[in-house]
């Protein structure tokens, strides 16, 4: 570590965060890097203990959970056990609409707490409310996953972002002196890439050094596709955290080759923050548990699943301003009920499935998974393909949407065809399109999978 480095660890980055209302984040670093390797019997007793504060701050200070619970039978007093929680109905994004001010801590000052957004993948955004307090938290734990990937205070982040909203005012004079004193990151807005911008990042990646990547796949998929056209290969980090889209296996295999390191996928939300992050063994994804609850619901969920897969069910530990109880991320997850060889206690996610929404309908009326596809017809292929998105417009027809980086070969395309016909059955029909990039939605996110069309009613999820 540099001399500057350790000034900005011990000096100006504390100040920076006591002055943004970050109070207690070193000390809640501390903890995080402590607590992680308890036992994992040690760190659900802390949860259970948070669990138990939560519910009765809830019931007492909220108009809705006093409603909720009452009408659930759910008593927090006598609240001893998480399975317990099952009995109080899963949180969904409309009720938190059609609740907003019915959800709002009334022993919080206005000035307390601050609105939040989520980034409105789905087509519709949806305000929420945090307390001031809960951010260095939700800060520290960001930290310390960004810290399993070689980061530390003091030393420079890249980040290859393509949301807007996220770099408003990025560029003034303040905003630099504060990264440079405070945030270090080398900033690649990705919504529009082409050469020349990735020429240019590449240089101030020279020139900054970060010791890390936080990214979303599809850009630095399109950033190191550009490195190895032109054989740029002294581009080198400790490592790489991939995050708001789904890592494919070959977009994994050729950041870890282009960029000399290591790539970690990880789970992270507006609404929760932080919540899952692979480790260097690489055995699942392990949960935020210290400050999160997370849990699967499988009520909805067809036939086919395991007893181990669900929709992913948040409980925020340190949201005390707007409490999420039993919040449904609307998005299917695998648990892991095994414990990691790096020596954490932390609780394990297998793998994030995708979201729960994100199934096809097939001509006869039954359903088919996003993940199916992506397993087939990405992960599967047998060749290269570029980007690829999969729009239904009808019942009976799907337009495989394709970049020419490369044009597919007549291989791909046959496996593709046999694969669309033994999931969907010979009725369905494939047109495709090649384009020059496909464009993300106004989150920032790119989406693999679109359904134009309603799902029937009383269907069915082939396996």
């Amino acid at each position: 570590m540099t001399m500057a480095n350790f000034l900005i660890k011990n000096i100006t980055f504390p100040i920076f965060a006591h002055r943004e209302g970050l109070r207690g984040i070193m000390q809640d670093m501390r903890f995080l890097e402590e607590s992680q390797f308890w036992p994992l019997e040690r760190i659900l007793e802390l949860q259970q203990s948070r669990l138990r504060k939560l519910m009765v701050h809830a019931y007492e200070n909220t108009d809705f959970y006093r409603r909720r619970f009452d009408d659930a039978g759910f008593n927090p007093y006598t609240f001893r056990y998480p399975d317990q929680l099952e009995g109080i109905p899963v949180l969904t994004k409309d009720q938190i609409r059609e609740n907003n001010r019915a959800m709002l801590a009334k022993n919080f000052r206005p000035d307390e707490v601050h609105t939040s957004q989520t980034g409105g993948t789905s087509g519709v955004k949806m305000i929420f409310y945090r307390d001031n307090k809960c951010l260095a938290g939700k800060e520290a734990s960001l930290h310390r996953f960004d810290r399993w990937a070689g980061w530390d205070f003091g030393r420079y982040m890249g980040l290859v972002w393509p949301a807007h909203q996220d770099f408003i005012g990025y560029n003034t004079f303040k905003s630099k002196v504060r990264n440079h004193f405070y945030k270090r990151l080398v900033i690649f807005p990705a919504a529009v890439m082409d050469d020349a911008s990735c020429s240019d990042y590449l240089g101030k990646m020279r020139r900054y050094l970060p010791t890390m990547i936080l990214a979303f796949p599809s850009p630095i998929d399109e950033l190191a596709k550009y490195m190895e056209r032109n054989g740029i290969s002294d581009i080198r980090v400790q490592g790489i955290v991939t995050t708001g889209e789904p890592l494919y296996d070959h977009q994994r295999e050729l950041l870890s080759k282009v960029f000399h390191c290591d790539v970690l996928d990880s789970y992270r939300s507006r609404e929760a923050g932080p919540m899952a992050q692979e480790c260097e063994a690489h055995e699942g994804m392990h949960i935020n548990a210290e400050f999160l609850h997370v849990d699967i619901d499988r009520q909805n969920l067809p036939a086919w699943s395991d007893g181990q897969t669900g929709n992913v069910i948040v409980t925020d530990l340190l949201n005390y301003g707007m409490p999420l109880i039993r919040y449904d991320m609307d998005d299917v997850a695998v648990m892991n009920g095994k414990s990691c060889s790096c020596g954490r206690g932390l609780p394990l996610i297998d793998k994030i499935m995708g979201r729960a929404l994100d199934v096809f309908v097939t001509p006869k009326g039954g359903l088919v998974p996003t993940i199916a596809l992506v397993m087939y017809l990405v992960n599967g292929a047998p060749g290269l393909i570029g980007q690829m998105q999969i729009i239904q417009d009808r019942n009976d027809h799907l337009t495989f949407r394709m970049t020419r980086d490369p044009l597919p070969s007549a291989e791909v395309m046959d496996h593709q065809k046999r694969i669309v016909r033994k999931l969907f059955g010979e009725e369905m029909r494939i047109t495709y399109e090649y384009v020059d990039g496909i464009s993300r939605e106004n989150s920032g996110k790119y989406m693999f999978a679109k359904r134009m069309v309603p799902l029937p009613e009383n269907t069915w999820v082939r396996p």
